[in-house]
């Protein structure tokens, strides 16, 4: 995590510890480093939003399909 410039994680990861992924995005935020998530299903939209926006002030990139937006 010290040495990428870009960091990524995956949505599901959020069903299981939104507060590690937190934490690496303000890590990011912090160090001038990129921090991208995919939203990776319509359910952790639907059922993890409010993680989701805590997370997303630090997120420079989002992907994700029609369904998920």
């Amino acid at each position: 995590v010290e040495k990428a410039k870009f960091l990524y994680s995956a949505g599901f990861f959020v069903t299981v510890s939104p507060e590690s992924m937190l934490t690496v995005a303000k890590h990011a935020a912090e160090t001038g480093k990129y921090y991208m998530i995919n939203l990776a299903a319509p359910f952790i939209c639907q059922f993890f939003k409010d993680p989701l926006l805590k997370l997303f002030p630090y997120v420079d990139f989002i992907f994700g399909n029609e369904s998920e937006a």
